[in-house]
């Protein structure tokens, strides 16, 4: 059941192929230029439920025939403390870090790459 939701309902590439689809249907409407012929949207869906449904099932195959995983050690019936965390494993920092400090690097570059052109 796991395998057909996975291979067939995954929402999120459903919604965008269907945007995606909307989208080149009015650019053909509109005679555009930018719109992508109607074959290789059709290859695309051939090629999604051609590779990529199969192969969601063999892997579901080979995944069901492994032998389920044994932890190495014993755990220890006694609960431990956990330590306190450190400043860079709270969100704050981790946005900052995982987002402000990317965008900042790359808009600086773009920046001064724009600027001498």
């Amino acid at each position: 059941f796991l395998n057909i939701l996975t291979s067939f309902l995954i929402l999120f590439f459903r919604i965008v192929f269907a945007d995606f689809f909307i989208m080149n249907l009015i650019l053909w409407v509109k005679g555009s230029s930018a719109a992508i012929p109607f074959g290789t949207l059709v290859a695309i869906l051939a090629m999604w439920f051609g590779i990529s449904v199969p192969l969601t099932f063999v892997g579901a195959y080979f995944g069901f025939k492994e032998k389920p995983i044994e932890h190495p050690v014993r755990t220890n019936q006694i609960p431990r403390q956990i330590p306190e965390q450190s400043f860079f494993t709270k969100p704050l920092p981790g946005i900052i870090m995982g987002g402000i400090l990317p965008f900042g690097c790359i808009f600086i570059q773009l920046f001064f790459i724009l600027n001498s052109i």
